[in-house]
């Protein structure tokens, strides 16, 4: 007896799955083209918004990985428009130390990368495995649209990480593909946003602060942003170009005990958060407990979150944001327009 089958509308496109089978490999095997990457329920890249109809596995709320939810009646499906993922071919044009253990890495690229916000990409250099990090604005200065800057955290026995600054050096080849992923900024919010990132999941929210903050100067926000040691935060510059805006609340949290400065605060992130409501959209990025924690209490609030865990690669040692290696770097503002940070140097 053969399965019930299912009609499945994404977005302006129609095709059919048999129920229990996996909507990305319905997609996929239709010829309709659905982006992806981990397989594994991770990385975003495949989330779709559920608008009719029901799916079994792989879903949050209204929201749902393809690659982990399985049809189970007709559907109606849609996704964000997102940048076109391409590869290219780049090279390290500089690598500069932020913090003991974080490493910042500039990317020379023959062209500018268009991604959003919270994006990442893929990174592979030459002779090593490939590595997922997120671009993101520069700290001190004005973005260029050729470079992209990343910061990456050193560990001794990292297979990519431990090489930076010795086996790989400045001109050393790179294979790019990006950008990926779904937790970017969504413009024309009219709440508050709030970002909550931990050690170098500053990146992917510093991008999305600014891009939030050149968007609507007067946008209500709060920051939330932890590292392990105070000599790990590395952040300072960063947050002192965003405190200039009255309208932003900076929570610096750091989980060793420090003297140095009242305002630096102690504790988990989730004990510093504001109280949600609806109106809210909350952006995270770093540990899977801390993402987690953060994604339950927006739930629980009706407030809408995007996030990124930071989980192992394939090296267990080795983390970085999103898959195989997310961290972070440097990110052009509105695609090339000044940004308000910049007009405020």
């Amino acid at each position: 007896m053969m399965g019930k089958i299912c009609k499945v509308q994404l977005n302006k496109e129609t095709f059919y799955a048999n129920v229990g089978d996996l909507l990305l490999d319905s997609a996929i095997s239709s010829g309709v083209e659905l982006p992806h990457d981990c397989r594994s329920g991770i990385c975003g890249s495949c989330k779709v918004r559920v608008v009719d109809g029901k799916l079994f596995g792989g879903t949050e709320g209204d929201m749902a990985h393809a690659c982990q939810a399985r049809v189970v009646s007709d559907l109606k499906i849609v996704t964000e428009p997102v940048p076109d993922t391409v590869t290219m071919s780049t090279e390290v044009g500089d690598l500069v130390r932020l913090a003991p253990d974080v490493m910042g890495v500039t990317l020379d690229l023959p062209k500018p990368l268009r991604h959003f916000p919270g994006q990442y990409v893929k990174v592979q250099f030459r002779g090593y495995p490939a590595r997922c990090y997120s671009p993101t604005y520069p700290m001190v200065g004005a973005p260029d649209s050729h470079l992209l800057y990343l910061h990456i955290r050193k560990l001794k026995d990292g297979l990519v990480s431990s090489a930076l600054g010795r086996e790989i050096q400045p001109g050393h080849r790179v294979k790019l593909t990006g950008p990926l992923g779904t937790a970017f900024f969504r413009p024309k919010h009219r709440g508050r946003v709030v970002l909550v990132a931990s050690g170098t999941g500053f990146a992917p929210m510093w991008s999305i602060a600014v891009a939030a903050i050149t968007e609507n100067p007067k946008r209500d926000m709060v920051f939330i942003v932890t590292a392990r040691t105070l000599q790990s935060f590395y952040m300072h510059q960063a947050l002192c170009r965003l405190a200039r805006f009255p309208n932003v609340k900076i929570i610096p949290i750091v989980s060793e005990p420090q003297n140095v400065s009242p305002a630096l605060r102690t504790g988990r992130p989730t004990e510093h958060m504001p109280d949600l409501t609806p109106d809210d959209v909350v952006y995270t990025c770093g540990a899977p407990a801390m993402t987690d924690a953060v994604a339950k209490i927006a739930r629980a609030a009706g407030a809408r979150c995007h996030c990124d865990p930071f989980v192992s690669s394939a090296q267990p040692s080795e983390q970085g944001g999103n898959l195989m290696g997310r961290l972070a770097g440097w990110l052009e503002s509105q695609r090339g327009r000044p940004s308000m940070l910049q007009a405020a140097e």
